[in-house]
């Protein structure tokens, strides 16, 4: 199970239309988790937090892997959605959620024994195209634009900080490397490039940007040389 849902995972990534943000201080949104952080070996539930749809299209599924070492996994009831655990993966199905309107699916499980970081990589079906959040950024690289949902995992009782969520990166990295993985790396590293579905049509908006910004300066460059030329007769 767990090998076809990243098999799935990373086609969506790879086969969805590349997004180049040329400018900077544009933020993406995420799938996050609240609480942000577990004590390690203690049962809680966390609220999956989704912001919107799949470029404007409405939410009908979401398709959580469940990492290792986490155990009595649950789907908390949620009006107009049926949840159903087939191996390692937790799909929440119906709605639809419109693609403006952002919502929680709650899972409730016992935190692994031992600390560290978990992710749970999720696939947002709409009824037209997918999200997959399922990208963990290489080292030293910026947030990727569809990051895996993680949880700190704490020895003891979760600080202020640990439950404190990192800020969403604002400055983009051109040509980031990103690295689409499981929780626990059991498949060979695949490097893909950020998915373009975004409610925001962020990528659209910036091409349409540069491409006016470009004419511009071709404009003024023709009407300088003109200015220059010597006078005719």
């Amino acid at each position: 199970m767990r090998t076809s849902f990243f098999k799935h995972a990373v086609a969506t990534a790879v086969t969805s239309a590349t997004v180049l943000l040329m400018a900077a201080g544009i933020a993406s949104a995420h799938v996050d988790p609240d609480p942000a952080a577990m004590q390690a070996g203690t049962p809680g539930t966390v609220a999956f937090h989704v912001e919107h749809g799949c470029d404007g299209s409405p939410t009908t599924s979401m398709k959580f892997e469940i990492p290792d070492g986490v155990s009595g996994v649950a789907a908390v009831d949620k009006d107009g959605w049926t949840a159903s655990l087939n191996g390692n993966v937790l799909e929440f199905k119906g709605g639809p959620l419109a693609a403006d309107q952002a919502d929680h699916f709650d899972i409730t499980f016992t935190a692994p024994s031992q600390p560290g970081d978990i992710r749970f990589p999720v696939i947002q079906t709409c009824e037209q195209g997918e999200l997959a959040w399922i990208e963990v950024a290489a080292q030293g690289e910026a947030e990727p634009d569809h990051p895996a949902p993680t949880i700190k995992i704490t020895q003891g009782p979760p600080t202020s900080a640990d439950l404190t969520p990192a800020p969403e990166a604002t400055d983009v990295a051109t040509d980031a490397t990103l690295v689409a993985t499981s929780a626990t790396d059991v498949i060979s590293p695949a490097v893909t490039t950020a998915t373009a579905d975004d409610s925001s049509n962020t990528g659209a908006i910036v091409g349409v940007a540069i491409g006016a910004a470009i004419a511009a300066t071709g404009i003024g460059i023709m009407l300088a040389r003109r200015k220059n030329l010597p006078p005719q007769g």
